[in-house]
Order: structure tokens, then C-alpha cells, then sequence
């Protein structure tokens, strides 16, 4: 698994622009497979486009509380943490050089349009119970806090003696365990000690500052996130195309892997990437043509067609009920008509 397909990773390249004042996007509308899902989309939806450059973008996540109201998210090739600000709407750096290596051979690389272009930087975020930014810094093959002061502690980086390989996304549960997926195995990099990643995906929980393996025979694990209840944990399977659920025991651990729902039957462009769970336990979902809304027994209730192939959401906004995505190249937002569950 040195490096994920071009199908999984490929995106339009488009101009450099630093900030971009909201706009509709093409592309706004939505595939309807079940009633249920007016209840959660309303039939005028709007995609408003709030960045836009020629990057990736990953892991998007709204702050909120005595910090203020602003979205953060991953810039994987400019290897930056980008802050959004909703009143300026001007994209600022929120946390600079997150991989400081010289040795790429570890990165994801990809190409498009001809361009060559190499993930070092960061991917998934999250939200501790004081509202510091947790995240996944996947070129170095961290876990990673940014603390009130600025600074940055690593809160896991190996496993049994071999580095982790590309910690890709994560999720905090209520009592503080962080919960995340490591997509690849068998990688190797100069700068890392030891040099050698563990031999295997996984999903991983970091529990009073230890590290535990829950799960290594995931094909390629990306996107995680909790039921409202957190008696479910979903993940998604990238590779396999296909999200799977796992009960969650007392102590934490899982149990009785499952397929949740399998997106192999669509030909469309897009795969089960970044996942978040509204407040009525639906799951929103990456996929193909855009984002797939699954209903808690797993019910493909309809899709939100997107312009281009999501990496990821995340609820934002005062009550919750914006839903912010990335892309490629984009960030855009999409008001919907039900709360998400968020850090």
C-alpha cells in the first residue's frame, strides 16, 4: 500500500485563489431514494463554495465556544492546518509546517493534469472536551494536539517499536479516548525512528495516553465516527468501498464487525472517505456522485450531488445544521434541516 490509487485521491486542478467571497456552486441537487430523507434535506439546497485552490483539502472541523466560531481544515500539500473566519471570510494559516521532514518516501503521492503533488501534511480533525484541536499530522505519522498556547503535543506516534503509517482520521468519544484509523502498512522513511511502519492497518484507541490496537484487518480505514449513543463506531473502508459498524463494548473495545453499507454498485466517482452522524443517527457519507445519507439500519436514503469528489464534512455553524465539506479543491458549506452530532 505504498500509494492510494489516483481513483481514490484524484481531484480537478483549478486557480490559486487565497480567499473566495461564498458562492453557489453547481451541482446543488439531490438524489431522492426514500421519504424519509425530506426531513433532513430540503428540496432548494444550495452549495455555497467558501475556498477554492488548487490543493487537497481534508479533515474540516468547526470551532465554537470562548475561542470563537471558525472552521479549521487540512491542507494536505501545503502541509498547513487553514483557519476559516465566517465574518472576513478570508483563509488564514491556524498551524504552519506540520511535517518537517526531508525523506517523502512515506507520503501519499497523486497526480493530476499532468502535475505531480505529495500529501505530507495533515488530514483528519476533531475537537477535545476543552476545544483544542485534535489531529491526524498523516506525512509524519502522528497524532497531534494543539494546545490553548499555540504549541503542539504528540499524543501517539508508534505502535510496538514501528512508527504508525499514515494515521488518517478521528473521533473523540465522551470520556476522552481518542479513537482513529491508520490507511496504510509497511512504509519506511528516513526520518522516522524507529525507520520501519507497523506491518498493518488499523483502528486504533488512545486511552489514558495508551496506545491500543482494536482492529487490523481493515483493507484501507479512513473516515470513523460514533452513533449519537456511542454504542455503534462506524469506519469507513476506502478501498473496499464499503463502510462497516462495530458494537462498542463497556470497556470501550469492539465487537461484531459488519458491513454497513456497500457502495460497489455505484460506478460513480467518489468512495467512503470522511463520515460524520447527525442527531437522529443517520450517517453522512463521502461516496459516490456525492454525499451519501445512510439511515441507522443502514438505508441508502438519497444522495446530495456534489461538483466535485468529497474528502470530507463536518457540522458547523451556531445550531449545528451547516454542513461543511472538502474536496480537491474546494470548501464549501450546505445548509441542511437537521443538527449533527460535533465535538
Amino acid at each position: 500500500m505504498r500509494k492510494l490509487t489516483l481513483a481514490l485521491l484524484a481531484a480537478t486542478a483549478l486557480s490559486l485563489a487565497a480567499g473566495t467571497t461564498p458562492a453557489q456552486t453547481p451541482g446543488g441537487s439531490v438524489e431522492r431514494l426514500d421519504p424519509a430523507l425530506d426531513a433532513l434535506v430540503a428540496p432548494d439546497i444550495k452549495i455555497e463554495k467558501i475556498h477554492e485552490d488548487d490543493q487537497f483539502f481534508e479533515g474540516p472541523v468547526w470551532h465554537h465556544g470562548a475561542g470563537g466560531n471558525f472552521l479549521t481544515f487540512s491542507d494536505l500539500i501545503s502541509n498547513r492546518v487553514d483557519k476559516w473566519d465566517p465574518a472576513t471570510k478570508q483563509v488564514t494559516t491556524y498551524i504552519a509546517d506540520v511535517w518537517k521532514g526531508k525523506d517523502k518516501s512515506n507520503a501519499i503521492a497523486q497526480q493530476r493534469n499532468g502535475k505531480d503533488y505529495v500529501q505530507v501534511g495533515p488530514n483528519g480533525e476533531t475537537l477535545d472536551k476543552q476545544g483544542r484541536l485534535v489531529y491526524t499530522a498523516m506525512g509524519s505519522g502522528e497524532i497531534r494536539r494543539r494546545e490553548a498556547d499555540g504549541k503542539i503535543t504528540v499524543l501517539a506516534g508508534q505502535y510496538e517499536g514501528h512508527h504508525l503509517n499514515a494515521p488518517n482520521d478521528l473521533v473523540i468519544k465522551s470520556n476522552g479516548d481518542i479513537y482513529f484509523t491508520d490507511i496504510r502498512a509497511n512504509t519506511k522513511s528516513k526520518d522516522f525512528n524507529p525507520p520501519e511502519g507497523v506491518t498493518h492497518t488499523g483502528v486504533y484507541r488512545i486511552k489514558g495516553g495508551k496506545l491500543e490496537l482494536l482492529d487490523a484487518t481493515v483493507e484501507a480505514p479512513n473516515g470513523i465516527a460514533f452513533s449519537p449513543d456511542e454504542k455503534v463506531l462506524y469506519v469507513n473502508d476506502i478501498r473496499a468501498k464499503k463502510v462497516v459498524r462495530y458494537d462498542v463494548k463497556a470497556d470501550g473495545t469492539l465487537e461484531n464487525r459488519k458491513v454497513f453499507i456497500d457502495m460497489n454498485s455505484d460506478p460513480r466517482p467518489g468512495n467512503p472517505d470522511g463520515m460524520k452522524v447527525d442527531g437522529r443517527g443517520n450517517v453522512w457519507d463521502s461516496g459516490p456522485g456525492g454525499i451519501w445519507i445512510v439511515s441507522p439500519e443502514g438505508k441508502h436514503l438519497g444522495t446530495i450531488l456534489t461538483q466535485e469528489r468529497l474528502s470530507n464534512l463536518a457540522w458547523g455553524d451556531q445550531d449545528g445544521m451547516t454542513l461543511y465539506t472538502t474536496g480537491g479543491t474546494m470548501v464549501t458549506r450546505i445548509r441542511v434541516k437537521v443538527a449533527g452530532v460535533r465535538p
